[in-house]
């Protein structure tokens, strides 16, 4: 038997994807209500495309996929004729990316939504085309091979597919782009008749802003200007509004929505509700982590929910592979507590730094709140920007602090602690939890 079913889960609880659009998500979603509103708000009643910010790991696709299947299913129970309908896949655009390439991934993506969702849209009252048709257009010009890209209408694809136009068929790429648009005009002539809505994800995975920048005005005319189509673009502090800042764009995207950590009264319903849900049995599950050790760990890592659960399957794996489940949960936050203990150390014990500077460094933004840039240099006792420059790249060297830099101005360069640097920090605490 599998690990997960054995300690009486279907599955781990502790699982790091963001949830998904469907009811599964929404059970699993909690706190948020506030900014949950405002982004179904920029989502029904404007047309400019809603921007979130917040850092890694906090939880911004999750909420995209929450918000998106609580107004597609206002929809399909008639609460309103307004169809807002969530692409599954979310997209990214990369340095070496280009919008075309990004626009045919899309609009693929588009056709192989308007099939899914093609009776819901007909039964309330859109004017969609003959789904026969969509299937026969997508099956026949379309050809599917390895290489990169997605799956499409759900058969055989996966992170490793691609997809290239037929054109012995007579079909270009023109032809494609014509056609979908033709449909989504169709399907949704007015804003207030609905929307797909697809996700541009991690903009700071961009090398630099100016990349970032370079390509969201190249979408402007084209993505960011279809009849139909929604976008959501998230990505960590600043990287949208830096993006977003140009004249081009001021007409297309919404001010950031920021997307702050879940508070500290709701961390614990979070673990609290995986588990429920993914619980086969009530009185024959152990949950390895439960509610209140998920909430040391997250204030360990500084309030980072993806890198708190990453480090709860970590320990349910150890727990399992070293016999330990055997015990029963009554002894699992003892056994967490000392585990996590004994990362740190070790992380402690790994970290090679020559001299005290580098050190006094990281103790000190770690009780800054764990970022700043350069320019606060004063605030960490050197005289210069170029001063500390060297400690923060030794810092960088073993992984305790990552650093971005703006292109355009080398001065605007954000600094923050790493997981590992967090998990660090707690060991040379004294194991003392951050404030």
């Amino acid at each position: 038997m599998a690990m997960w079913p054995e300690m009486g889960f279907q599955e781990s609880p502790y699982a790091t994807r963001p949830v998904p659009a469907t009811a599964e998500g929404e059970a699993l979603f909690v706190g948020r209500d506030a900014v949950a509103k405002r982004l179904a708000n920029r989502l029904t009643s404007s047309d400019l495309h809603p921007t979130i910010e917040g850092e890694n790991g906090v939880g911004k696709t999750s909420l995209v996929s929450v918000v998106g299947y609580r107004l597609r299913r206002n929809f399909e129970e008639g609460q309103t004729s307004q169809a807002i309908i969530p692409v599954d896949e979310s997209f990214q655009l990369t340095p070496k990316d280009t919008a075309a390439a990004l626009e045919r991934k899309v609009l693929l993506a588009v056709a192989s939504a308007m099939i899914r969702h093609h009776g819901v849209l007909k039964a309330g009252g859109h004017d969609v085309p003959n789904i026969a048709d969509v299937r026969s257009w997508l099956s026949s010009p379309i050809l599917t091979g390895g290489g990169g890209g997605a799956s499409f209408m759900g058969i055989g694809g996966n992170a490793t597919r691609s997809v290239s136009a037929n054109t012995s068929a007579g079909f270009n790429e023109e032809g494609l782009r014509s056609t979908i648009l033709e449909w989504l005009g169709q399907c949704f002539p007015t804003s207030q008749s609905g929307a797909f809505v697809c996700v541009l994800d991690n903009l700071e995975l961009l090398e630099t802003s100016k990349d970032a920048r370079s390509l969201l005005e190249s979408m402007r005319d084209g993505m960011l200007s279809m009849r139909g189509l929604k976008w959501v673009l998230c990505g960590a502090r600043g990287i949208v509004r830096t993006s977003a800042s140009s004249p081009r764009l001021e007409g297309r995207l919404a001010e950031p929505l920021e997307l702050d950590p879940i508070a500290d009264d709701e961390i614990s319903q979070v673990i609290a509700r995986r588990l429920d849900y993914y619980r086969i049995d009530e009185a024959g599950a152990s949950a390895p982590v439960g509610p209140d050790s998920f909430k040391l760990i997250y204030d360990i890592l500084n309030k980072n929910l993806r890198n708190a659960l990453k480090y709860s399957e970590d320990f349910s794996l150890w727990l399992y592979d070293e016999g330990h489940a055997e015990k029963g949960e009554d002894s699992f936050a003892g056994l967490f507590e000392d585990w996590i203990k004994w990362k740190a150390e070790q992380g402690a014990g790994q970290t090679d730094l020559s001299g005290t500077r580098a050190w006094e460094v990281f103790d000190s933004l770690v009780t800054k709140g764990g970022s700043c840039s350069p320019g606060d240099f004063d605030a960490f006792g050197f005289n210069s920007p170029q001063a500390m420059v060297p400690h923060i790249k030794s810092l960088e060297d073993v992984n305790l602090v990552q650093s971005s830099t703006s292109d355009e101005d080398r001065r605007r360069k954000t600094i923050a602690v790493t997981p590992r640097g967090w998990l660090v920090r707690y060991a040379r605490s004294g194991f003392s939890v951050p404030e």
